[in-house]
């Protein structure tokens, strides 16, 4: 009787055997995956910080062209007035000067 029981005993741990090694090589590539996320997820909140910077970046750089087109606009503006009155000026010395 104990070889019948041997051999029950012994086919159970093969068949035994037989499914914790599938299991065991799924762990491990689970283990591997999950890995490989952690490292995405690491990297995308870096690429997200980054966009983040580059967004604040923008945002800070365009205010500051549009404060010094904005004064440029303003001495565009008074060189205009200034060219405008110069030829008032121009004009009036000649009409004198003809009339």
């Amino acid at each position: 009787m104990t070889p019948w029981v041997d051999t029950i005993l012994l086919l159970a741990l093969v068949a035994t055997s037989a499914c914790v090694v599938p299991m065991y090589l799924k762990l491990k590539r689970l283990d591997r995956t999950q890995a490989e996320y952690g490292r995405i997820l690491t990297q995308s909140g870096r690429a997200l910080a980054q966009a983040g910077d580059a967004v604040r970046n923008f945002s800070t750089e365009g205010r500051e062209i549009l404060e010094a087109l904005d004064q440029r606009i303003g001495e565009a503006r008074q060189t205009l007035a200034e060219l405008e009155a110069s030829r008032r000026d121009l004009n009036a010395t000649r009409d004198r000067q003809l009339g």
